[in-house]
């Protein structure tokens, strides 16, 4: 029996939930790596600046990825639009040898939620076998998609996205989880994202962000099925204590603050690495270490939890 086709929204925007597992054994999980989960949210961020989505939320488990996505109607975009897009993927030398034919297919591509899953999953599979030594196929299967009818429906799925960590019983609070979109809002650095105020209806960010964690918080202190990890009683009375106000990431101890030699920027803390490494004084690492998710270097490698 052909497979089913996939099922696109020709005309108008649409929202669609994207997921996909790797293959393997049903014990292993590669993605649970930091490395694997800020690589995924660093493609997640990349892709969603060239095709025409906005990234409404995500999680990276450690055998499959959610990805929910709001993908604009489809237009024509201007030749200057589409080589400023264009250009984060092909040197400028190859695109200054399109026809206009290979402008309008690239055109056609931005808009389908098709070519963006292609380019995401090649590009980290591509990445995850030259990081891993390895060779082969990395996914499973080819990725299921499902079209959301309208924002209700939205932000129910995105309250079951956020929820896989709590479910799987690897955190009891779901911002604590580094490979979450509410981890990644909980530290402000959700900009590349739908923002919370257009998904929740609050006019300030600061509302929006509670409301959206005291919605996560009362959905994930109730099983959806027999046997499933939920948030304690305990944990939702005293976040309704503080009025699910966030406590930002900035509120717990960084000791990169303390134990780093260099902290700051990616390439900040790279040009420092080179210098002490060309001159004999470092030969522990090659790159710089991410933390809090990205916001930060540090050049010493992170002894304790953030």
């Amino acid at each position: 029996m052909p497979r089913c086709a996939r099922l696109k929204v020709e005309q108008g925007s649409a929202f669609y939930h994207l997921y996909c597992r790797v293959g393997g054994r049903a014990d292993e999980y590669p993605l649970s790596d930091d490395r694997c989960r800020r690589k995924m949210v660093e493609l997640f961020r990349f892709f969603s600046r060239i095709y025409r989505c906005r990234v409404a939320g995500f999680c990276v488990m450690g055998n499959h990825y959610h990805l929910v996505v709001s993908f604009d109607e489809y237009r024509e975009l201007t030749q200057d639009e589409l080589f400023a897009l264009a250009s984060h993927l092909y040197p400028k030398t190859v695109l200054e040898a399109w026809l206009r034919e290979k402008w309008t297919r690239f055109n056609e591509r931005i808009f389908d939620v098709s070519e963006l899953m292609r380019n995401l999953q090649a590009s980290f599979a591509k990445w995850f076998n030259q990081t891993f030594a390895r060779k082969g196929r990395l996914w499973g299967d080819r990725f299921k998609s499902t079209l959301l009818e309208d924002e209700k429906a939205l932000l129910d799925c995105l309250l079951y996205v956020e929820l896989n960590p709590v479910r799987a019983g690897l955190v009891q609070k779901p911002e604590e989880y580094q490979g979450s979109s509410l981890y990644y809002r909980e530290v402000a650095d959700d900009r590349w994202m739908i923002p919370l105020t257009k998904l929740t209806g609050r006019g300030k960010r600061k509302d929006a962000l509670i409301d959206y964690r005291a919605r996560t918080y009362y959905r994930g202190n109730v099983p959806s099925k027999e046997r499933q990890q939920a948030i304690p009683d305990r944990i939702i009375l005293e976040e309704e204590a503080q009025g699910f106000a966030s406590q930002g990431l900035f509120r717990k101890r960084l000791r990169y603050y303390v134990d780093g030699m260099v902290v700051g920027g990616e390439e900040f803390v790279r040009s420092h690495l080179e210098r002490l490494r060309s001159s004999g004084h470092y030969r522990r690492r090659c790159n710089p270490i991410s933390q809090a998710g990205g916001l930060a270097s540090s050049l010493r490698e992170q002894r304790g939890t953030a």
